[in-house]
């Protein structure tokens, strides 16, 4: 079953927070972590739906949310209300007036509910696009630059059957942008909602309503934009309480200390990703604006050249944004650099602690101190010393790792082969001066044709603006021209939002692993105390649980054409 993640991250995420405090308030020593037990209020994703009246938006809703919403679908097209819905306290649904029903306000009331959407499904049913809904789809995708945050959704597919990239081209024709094309869904809510009632034939009647794709496409949109990066940071905050909270219930002295060191370790990592996301949500944005001040500029400028003056003004266009990547690509290199080298500190302050050095001397192994002397080790068998049934050894290599497997104790510039260094180095060759993605995206020839189809032409025409005896033709003329404009720029910007969401996937997929590796050795170490019994208890199976939900949350990744997967 394939869940909307901005409904599903937050919506368990205050689940589990929940239950880690009830845990908490069972114990009066951990007051201090029941005080830090506490989500940020956030603002809710808005999911705003629009498109001509019934076209089965209210039925989409309930389909979506497997009936958790349920709006009164009315036929009336003179219902004018903007109606918002809860789910589940996680996202918030905008259900709108539908448009072109021959009231004005009813268009201007969708519009200004999509004003502050973070995802706009843009409905339209198998009878596809009259010109009212082409200019719409264009306003809203063009005129607005929503395109980045847009889906098509076609309804009631399993009416009308169509023949494979017949309803893409129509989206890609009706947005009038030679290259560039919005994703797109075809659904049939009346098939998913049967499907919700069992029976023989459930399984079918779900894969052909397509409403799994389209969550599919939400998470994609999700995940490239980074809202599920931001959504994910409480799940590490719960996951990093249950680790320090696993330290009150340990009835051994060093298992306490072990358990405080690895939660340490795991607190390092998780801060580490969420300034990596903070600094790469800055980039993205200083990139994007760069490129929509030059796409704006260049529309403006062509619209008003001769056809053989466009070329120069194209090239100078190629020019700034490579310039504006190359920036960009820069700053992803230095801020990897950077978090890790923290990262990198954040380890040795660990290991060189007092706790580690006294967990690591109890445990058996040598370690030297500063000044070149050994410590040695008490008398004894370490399973006598440290109790039974723990493989300490595990446990305090674990400790140790972090000291050399961030950065060989010398920070990254001089920890050749470690795997700190090894990280750094990939990211700064996947983003080095030969990777051109504006190239690699091949929009120069989209973006002519979109110049040739609709700039200095249509301003040729608009030269003789005084011979047009009719003031209709003279302003079509003008729509022409300002539609042309917008969609020049929304070619460029939408191959901008490719880029950054190719980076940002690229960007993870070479950090992703190594941390998670060292992660899960860490969650090894932890497993070997608590499956010994040195903490045991009620308490402790609950903080295991919470922390195994969490860890399953953190897990999925999108891949693909936007599978989530763990």
């Amino acid at each position: 079953m394939t869940n909307v993640l901005v409904h599903e991250l937050p919506a368990r995420a205050r689940e589990l927070m929940s239950r880690l405090q009830d845990v908490l308030r069972s114990d009066d020593r951990a007051t201090e972590l029941l005080a830090r037990a506490r989500l940020q209020s956030r603002d809710r994703p808005r999911m705003v739906l629009t498109g001509q009246f019934s076209s089965g938006k209210s039925s989409l809703i309930k389909a979506l949310t497997d009936g958790a919403v349920d709006p009164v679908v009315d036929a009336d097209i003179a219902t004018d209300t903007v109606t918002e819905y809860e789910w589940d306290a996680a996202v918030v649904l905008v259900d709108t007036p539908g448009v072109q029903s021959g009231l004005r306000n009813h268009d201007e009331l969708a519009v200004s509910a999509i004003g502050d959407a973070d995802f706009v499904l843009f409905v339209i049913t198998v009878n596809l696009f009259d010109d009212a809904s082409r200019d719409y789809l264009q306003h809203l995708a063009n005129g607005l630059r929503l395109a980045g945050q847009m889906i098509v959704v076609i309804t009631q597919a399993g009416k009308l059957s169509a023949g494979d990239g017949v309803r893409e081209k129509a989206v890609h024709d009706a947005l009038g942008t030679p290259a560039f094309t919005l994703p797109i869904a075809e659904v049939d809510s009346v098939y998913y909602l049967r499907s919700l009632d069992g029976g023989s034939r459930a399984d079918l009647l779900r894969t052909r309503s397509g409403i799994d794709g389209l969550r599919e496409r939400i998470n994609r949109i999700s995940a490239d934009g980074g809202q599920l990066a931001q959504l994910r940071q409480p799940l590490h905050l719960i996951r990093q309480l249950c680790d320090e909270a696993q330290q009150l219930f340990a009835d051994d002295p060093r298992a306490q200390t072990a358990l405080g060191l690895l939660a340490a370790q795991r607190a390092a990592i998780s801060e580490r990703r969420h300034m990596i996301e903070q600094s790469l949500v800055a980039a993205e944005s200083a990139f994007t604006s760069a490129c929509l001040a030059d796409a704006t500029a260049f529309a403006d400028t062509v619209m008003g050249l001769p056809g053989d003056a466009v070329p120069a003004a194209e090239t100078r266009l190629w020019e700034a944004l490579d310039r504006h990547f190359e920036r960009f690509a820069h700053a992803i290199n230095r801020l990897t650099e950077m978090q890790f080298d923290k990262l990198t500190e954040r380890m040795l302050e660990i290991g060189d602690s007092n706790r580690a050095r006294q967990l690591l001397v109890s445990g058996d192994v040598a370690l030297e101190t500063p000044d070149g002397v050994r410590l040695g080790s008490p008398a004894g068998p370490l399973h006598e010393r440290l109790g039974a049934g723990v493989d300490w050894r595990l446990v305090t290599d674990q400790i140790s790792k972090g000291r050399q497997w961030w950065g060989a104790g010398d920070g990254l510039r001089n920890a050749s082969g470690s795997t700190g260094h090894t990280v750094v180095k990939e990211v700064g060759h996947l983003f080095g001066k030969k990777f051109k993605p504006w190239e690699a995206l091949k929009i120069a020839d989209g973006i002519g044709k979109a110049v040739k189809f609709g700039g200095y032409a249509l301003q040729a025409g608009l030269a003789g603006y005084e011979v047009f005896r009719e003031e209709r033709a003279a302003r079509r003329i003008q729509i022409e021209n300002e539609q042309r404009h917008a969609a020049i720029v929304t070619e460029i910007m939408g191959h901008a939002g490719r880029i950054t969401a190719d980076a940002r996937r690229q960007l993870w997929q070479t950090i992703d692993p190594p941390m998670d590796a060292f992660l899960a050795d860490n969650q090894a170490a932890q497993a070997e105390i608590l499956d010994a019994g040195a903490a045991s208890g009620a308490a402790t199976g609950e903080l295991r649980a919470i922390a195994a939900e969490a860890d399953r949350l953190l897990s999925v990744r999108i891949t693909g054409e936007g599978d989530p997967h763990t």
